[in-house]
């Protein structure tokens, strides 16, 4: 009886051993996959673009951007109020949005950044104007 006992304790212990083992490996994996590096570029959809202002004030809303499929993007002023269209370009190796055209050609820039585990995308328009993707609404 203690020998069978012992067996299915050991078999336990291994079994649960690897299971730890291969859980730790998941884990690694799920994170290296969630590190995003910036290499793909900021992901598609809804940026709301905020202007900071002064020290202590709350940021001035200033309208959206869409990032669409194709190089694609549609601007929007406050209100959902359609601003215009045009295309971009991703240039990974300076981490920069392009506008190729439409409004944002020529009046804003692209610094792209990654913060929060990849969880929030930014495009830097202006020092103080960002436009930011967040994934904490989603489920």
């Amino acid at each position: 009886m203690l020998l069978r006992f012992l067996s299915v304790f050991l078999a336990c212990l291994a079994a649960c051993a690897h299971h730890s083992t291969c859980a730790e490996e998941t884990k690694t994996s799920e994170a290296e996959a969630k590190k995003d590096d910036g290499a793909a570029g900021p992901r598609l959809g809804k940026y709301i673009i905020l202007s900071y202002g002064a020290t202590g004030r709350p940021p001035l809303v200033l309208g959206s951007l869409v990032l669409e499929e194709g190089g694609k993007y549609k601007a929007f002023l406050p209100g959902d109020k359609p601003a215009g269209e045009g295309t971009y370009a991703y240039d990974a190796a300076a981490k920069q949005v392009v506008w190729k055209d439409g409004p944002y050609k020529g009046d804003f820039g692209g610094g792209f950044e990654i913060d929060r585990e990849g969880k929030t995308h930014k495009i830097r328009l202006k020092r103080t104007t960002i436009a930011t993707n967040s994934t904490d609404g989603e489920k």
